[in-house]
């Protein structure tokens, strides 16, 4: 018993503690801001450091930066033939998929989203209207539409539609640090 338990005093331990990203750090943090669909998804393997997915994703729109017509981008963890490696927070991708995103240069120079799942608003249908829609972004500051927590499903976050969201963006850019945004115009 005396052996077991020093064994287990002797182990590390490892925590994984997310700090969120205000939505201006996320603007102001990208080098590269493309809207686009994801036409390839694949799994690599990399050496000392585990297992990469390289995305390939088709450009629809340029909101920042400069880009050729295809963007690829890598995001920590994939699956390899019956295995998979997962990173916490990271994205997961499928072809096919829509949506904004937000991309910084990796140590190794590769796009990387900023932030992980905080560098990537999905576009997706709305689904009354069927018009293309993104989550909303968390936007502080005394005129913030709502106050207090994000929650998930939180009717007064309305989805928006994707040419708000990048008008939004392009507002954040312009906007110095430390004012609010304002949202919808007012």
């Amino acid at each position: 018993m005396l052996v077991m338990t020093a064994a287990v005093l002797a182990a590390p331990l490892e925590a994984t503690l997310f700090i969120p990203t205000e939505f201006r750090e996320v603007v102001r943090d990208a080098g590269l801001i493309v809207r686009g669909r994801v036409t390839d998804v694949r799994a690599v393997e990399v050496r000392g450091v585990g297992v990469d997915t390289v995305v390939t994703v088709a450009v629809e729109a340029v909101i920042k930066g400069q880009s050729e017509a295809f963007v690829f981008l890598r995001v920590p963890g994939g699956e390899i033939g019956r295995y998979r490696f997962v990173a916490v927070s990271a994205p997961v991708f499928r072809v096919g998929q829509r949506a904004v995103f937000f991309l910084h240069r990796g140590p190794d120079s590769a796009w990387r989203p900023v932030g992980l799942t905080m560098g990537v608003y999905r576009v997706q249908p709305d689904p009354i209207s069927g018009l293309p829609v993104v989550p909303p972004p968390v936007v502080g500051g005394r005129n913030a539409p709502v106050r207090g927590p994000a929650v998930r499903g939180d009717a007064r976050r309305r989805l928006m539609p994707v040419a708000e969201f990048e008008s939004l963006v392009r507002l954040v850019m312009l906007t110095p640090a430390g004012q609010a945004v304002p949202r919808g115009g007012r």
